[in-house]
Order: structure tokens, then sequence, then C-alpha cells
């Protein structure tokens, strides 16, 4: 035990949050892969998962990754970029973590899991011990509380116009990010077959299938309206639903 007395009774830093974007995201449903993960395969995926989104999504905006900071623990990521007090790069970062976050989003669900989470604009301090401040714990509460289903909820102020293609609204007037607008060419192939494949597995669990069917709703809205799609009209069809589900209630 440490005991401290006289002026070792207080601390020698004097660290101080400052403002951050920050994604909080939450793999949905890995407590038991994790738990049963012997070979670690899971592991390197993640791994695999996050190497990619920043590759894929950082280039040419930072001068280091290091000006990312990213840290996982278990099914949980945190994601944050440094804002300066006046910054010139606001629009360009809030587009780069946009475009991480939903790349992470598509690849996991490419591997056949869902995810949701939020991002918030506020006061942030990391170093190699704490992550730590307000804007990371409205973010926490937001993908506990708010998020529900497998979305990414926006809390930011977006000045950029071009911005707002990034987002959608929700039935309950929540913005979300408008992750299947940066996914590759034909991922609504592998995205359709790994939904159905979900129901398929989770037909007993009332709980999980809502999120599954409300990822469905979002599939079948954006491909629908997608110019780049209207020839394919990729759909997950009502049939299909109930072939997978067997006479479950349909998605609205």
């Amino acid at each position: 035990m440490t005991l401290r007395c006289g002026e070792c009774s207080y601390p020698k830093t004097n660290y101080k949050a400052t403002r951050y974007l920050i994604a909080y995201l939450d793999i949905l449903g890995v407590t038991q892969i994790i738990y049963n993960d012997d070979d670690f395969s899971f592991l390197n995926h993640l791994n695999m998962f996050m190497e990619d989104a920043i590759s894929e999504a950082g280039g040419g905006v930072f001068k280091n990754k290091e000006e990312i900071f990213v840290k996982i623990f278990s099914d949980n990521i945190i994601l944050a970029i440094e804002l300066k007090e006046i910054d010139e790069q606001r629009d360009s970062k809030i587009a780069v973590l946009f475009n991480i976050v939903a790349n992470i989003y598509n690849e996991i669900l490419r591997y056949g899991y869902l995810m949701r989470g939020a991002i918030v604009e506020g006061e942030f301090f990391h170093n190699k011990i704490i992550v730590y401040g307000k804007g990371l714990v409205e973010a926490v509460q937001l993908e506990e509380e708010k998020a529900k289903v497998p979305r990414i909820l926006v809390r930011i102020k977006v000045s950029e116009p071009h911005s707002y293609c990034y987002l959608m609204q929700d039935r309950n007037n929540e913005l979300f990010l408008n992750v299947f607008q940066f996914c590759d060419t034909f991922d609504y192939v592998t995205f359709k077959d790994n939904l159905l494949e979900m129901l398929r597995t989770y037909k007993n669990n009332k709980k999980v299938k809502q999120k599954i069917m409300w990822t469905i709703r979002y599939y079948n809205t954006y491909f629908k309206n997608s110019i780049l799609y209207s020839l394919e009209r990729p759909r997950i069809t009502k049939d299909e639903i109930n072939e997978a589900i067997q006479n479950y209630e349909q998605c609205k």
C-alpha cells in the first residue's frame, strides 16, 4: 500500500481534456465468441478489421496514423481525432472518421457480425494508461441507451453540405451514419447473404432478430434508392425473410 503525505498527497501532473471527435463502437453478440476463441481467430480478425479500415480511410489527410487514436478492449472500439481551437481541417477530419467507422462496420458485416455506436464531439484525454472525458461518456451513453439497433448515431455538427450524404434519418428522427455509402460495389450480395444467415441462426431469439430486421430495412432502403445499384435493384424480399425465419412477422 502506498502512503502519501504532505506534497506527495497531490498529483504532480496537470492533465487536461481537449476537444476531439470521438467514435465509440460495440460489436454486437460476440461475448460468447471471445469466450470460445481458443485459437485466437477472432482476435486476429479484429486486428485485421482495424488495420484495413484505418489504411483505407486515413491516407492523405494526416501525416501520421498516430493522429488517429485507437483503443480496442474486448468487443468495444474507441477512435478519436483531436480538433484545434480553430481547425481548418475540421471537415476533413469528420470525413476521415466517418470513413473509418463505416469501413469497420462494413468489414464486420462482411464477416457476419453487427455493430452499433455513436460519434460525438467533446472533451477527451488519453495517454498510455487513461482514456477519459465527457465526450467519451456521452458516446458510451448514446451507444448503450439510444442506439439500440445496429446503427452509428451521429451527434456532431456537420458544416460541409456535401457531408450530409453521409447521414440518414431514422424513424425516430435520429441521425445515423449511412455506412452503406462507403461499401464496395458488390458488397450488397455478401451483406444480403449474411443478414439472411443471421436470421436463420437467431430465428428463436426475439431481441437479436429485431436488430437484424432493422438492418434489413436499412439495407432495402439504401440499395433501393441508390443510383449505383438502380439496375441490380438488390433487395431482401419478404419471401426470403419468410424462408429464413419460418413465418416470422415481416419487416415493415
